[in-house]
């Protein structure tokens, strides 16, 4: 088959949907790259807002809300910056240092901290689900409030409770200590046992009640209580990529993608043919005259060159007019004057190009020669 005959594999048609497809798969990657975490449901069943395993906290968001409330499970710190409640349910890893900056990031305002209790691990057999490994002993939670507060917890059958110097009793626990206590000189809280507000409690309505009453107490205003998730390993950390998809950077991204798809459509179809880079020294005899003449150009002697012309023309003539052998000097200058008694002699043009003061007049002399070249050898 000839190289005539052969087809493209590809249509232009086919071609251009395909980069489309591409194109467009591109985009939706890395947008859902971007939102994956918020697109994607938490199924994590450790002890958070997310959660609804028995240790999770969804139910807690969904009593508020369905008791006229208002409850939201933020994975943003600027999300923490509200004058409203927020829940913080630290993991039996979260250590005092993070606990610390946590707390003064929120300054004076309503903070719950609802310390740890279970340790547990999700039931392969049943997701969602999970089995508790062990009791996070009261020694974890205490070392916890390191720098916050000094707690005393205790209790092993129930629910536990706590005692401190700087405690103030807000809803009583076992023992003469206090469930829910407030940290004095400021808007925090401490919840002893988390299985007093978590999934597991809710399961009752004597618990239910219980759970509405903690959060009632520590609530000082009209505000959506908030359920912290940072803690818990949870964070939206900024992303660059995310950056993209949000202002005031959209704008930006949306011309860079305008951008794009006008270089492919240049790419795809040329405004004329492509244009070739000239070679900077060219081939030939042509080249070595150009260069020639652009040297002369650039010395400005241009006009130095007729009397070396007169001389190319007189052999040339010579030539072509079967001029008798020998002849040279004075004796060709007359033989060739006297080719054309009508018309001005050859040697007074050769004089005028050999003494042209300048461009133009040498110019006019030449063009004269070879009208008189042309008329002497009959080359019209």
């Amino acid at each position: 088959m000839s190289a005539a005959t052969r087809t493209a594999p590809f249509s232009a048609r086919m071609v251009l949907i395909l980069t489309t497809i591409g194109i467009v798969a591109t985009a939706a990657f890395l947008f859902l790259s971007a939102y994956e975490r918020e697109l994607t449901p938490i199924r994590d069943p450790g002890a958070h807002a997310f959660s609804k395993s028995a240790v999770g906290f969804a139910g807690a968001v969904d009593l508020i809300r369905y008791t006229g409330g208002q409850a939201v499970a933020a994975r943003r710190e600027s999300e923490l910056a509200t004058r409203g409640l927020v829940v913080v349910t630290p993991i039996a890893f979260t250590s005092a240092e993070q606990l610390r900056l946590f707390l003064e990031r929120r300054e004076n305002r309503p903070t719950l901290i609802v310390l740890p209790k279970r340790i547990t691990r999700e039931l392969r057999e049943h997701r969602g689900w999970v089995r508790q490994v062990a009791l996070a002993p009261p020694e974890i939670s205490m070392a916890m409030l390191k720098g916050t507060a000094d707690v005393t917890l205790y209790g092993l059958g129930g629910l536990r409770s706590l005692r401190g110097p700087k405690l103030i009793p807000v809803i009583a626990g076992q023992g003469g200590g206090a469930l829910l206590a407030q940290i004095d000189g400021t808007p925090h809280y401490l919840l002893a046992d988390p299985d007093a507000l978590n999934n597991m409690s809710l399961k009752t309505l004597d618990g239910a009640k219980r759970a509405k009453e903690i959060l009632d107490q520590a609530n000082t205003s009209e505000l959506p209580i908030v359920f912290d998730t940072t803690l818990a390993g949870f964070a939206n950390n900024p992303s660059l990529l995310r950056l993209a998809f949000e202002p005031p950077f959209l704008p930006l991204t949306l011309c860079l993608a305008f951008a794009t798809l006008l270089a492919i459509l240049h790419a795809a179809r040329r405004f004329g043919p492509a244009a070739h880079e000239d070679r900077k020294v060219a081939f030939g005899k042509r080249a070595l005259a150009e260069n020639g003449a652009a040297l002369l150009r650039l010395a400005r002697r241009r006009h130095r060159t007729g009397e070396r012309y007169a001389q190319l023309t007189r052999e040339a003539v010579a030539n072509a007019t079967g001029a008798p052998p020998g002849l040279s000097g004075e004796a060709l200058d007359r033989y060739l004057d006297k080719l054309d008694r009508t018309g001005e002699p050859f040697t007074a043009i050769a004089a005028r190009a050999a003494d042209a003061p300048d461009t133009r007049r040498l110019m006019a002399a030449v063009r004269d020669m070879y009208s008189w070249r042309r008329t002497v050898t009959r080359d019209h």
